[in-house]
């Protein structure tokens, strides 16, 4: 498979229908920017379509992002801070604001334990019966 396609498809934040996205890939050949503009296109669209983690159901499927030549989509983006780049790249149980965020979610607070470490073990334990 081409190593081009393949380091698209790592930068590119949804993994779904490979095949499909192959196949646009190859369709594409001749419209496409360079692979280091295609990537600089990704990482425009992640920040200026708010694409996070807990927001994959917005993410169009590659295939689709590439035969609709997406990379040429303009953005007004409202760049985000050190902190809240950090907190998009982390998991919700690695912040102290994602577990608070995810006991809110749960109907927990943390001013109804005794410390924060057992407010973040109750959370993680309700969350894995969820």
């Amino acid at each position: 498979m081409d190593p081009e396609f393949l380091q698209f498809y790592s930068a590119y934040p949804r993994h779904e229908a490979r095949k499909d996205a192959y196949k646009a890939w190859q369709q594409t050949k001749d419209v496409r920017p360079p692979l280091p503009e295609l990537l600089d296109a990704i990482k425009r669209a992640i920040v200026g379509n708010n694409w996070t983690p807990d927001r994959k159901q917005f993410v169009p499927l590659p295939a689709t992002w590439l035969r609709g030549e997406r990379w040429t989509d303009e953005f007004e983006v409202n760049l985000p801070t050190a902190q809240q780049i950090e907190q998009a790249s982390r998991h919700w149980s690695e912040t102290a604001a994602g577990i608070e965020a995810k006991g809110k979610e749960l109907g927990m607070r943390p001013d109804q334990f005794e410390h924060f470490p057992a407010f973040k073990s109750a959370v993680m334990a309700a969350a894995r019966e969820h």
